[in-house]
């Protein structure tokens, strides 16, 4: 008899599901694999084969990160992951359970400030920018 981790494994393997498999996990331990200030500017995209696509935030970044894709790929290993491909894109946004951490670590004086820093900004979008914005560089001090 074989046990459902075995079975499971050779179901994703049938269906080319390992791919995605390994993508989630790597999504959720990203900041663990590469580190907090690699994480800010990339985020895995797509795994086809062993081939992991980062998106990544800016030119600048991709080109300072084609100087450390071995090390990187040497941490992706574990995710069967051998090679990295870089494409510039825009992040997927902010989970609204990490805003609200964020939020957390404010006390009102600092609410006050930023509402008051924004209060004549027009553009909705872009004032919820610079709202996680200043709320990130004021509670980075904090911690």
């Amino acid at each position: 008899m074989q046990s459902l981790h075995g079975i499971l494994k050779i179901l994703t393997k049938s269906y080319g599901l390992e791919g995605g498999v390994a993508l989630n996990a790597l999504r959720r331990r990203w900041v663990e694999v590469v580190g907090q200030t690699v994480s800010v500017h990339t985020s895995p995209d797509t795994i086809k084969g062993k081939v992991l696509t980062l998106i990544v935030d800016t030119p600048q970044w991709m080109h300072h990160l084609s100087f450390f894709k071995e090390e990187i790929t040497a941490k992706l290993k574990p995710y069967n992951v051998s090679d990295i491909r870089f494409r510039i894109g825009r992040l997927p946004e902010e989970t609204e359970e990490a805003r609200e951490k964020e939020q957390a670590g404010l006390n009102e004086e600092d609410k006050r400030y930023i509402e008051n820093t924004l209060k004549n900004l027009k553009d909705e979008e872009l004032k919820e920018k610079f709202r996680t914005l200043i709320a990130h560089g004021l509670t980075k001090g904090k911690k």
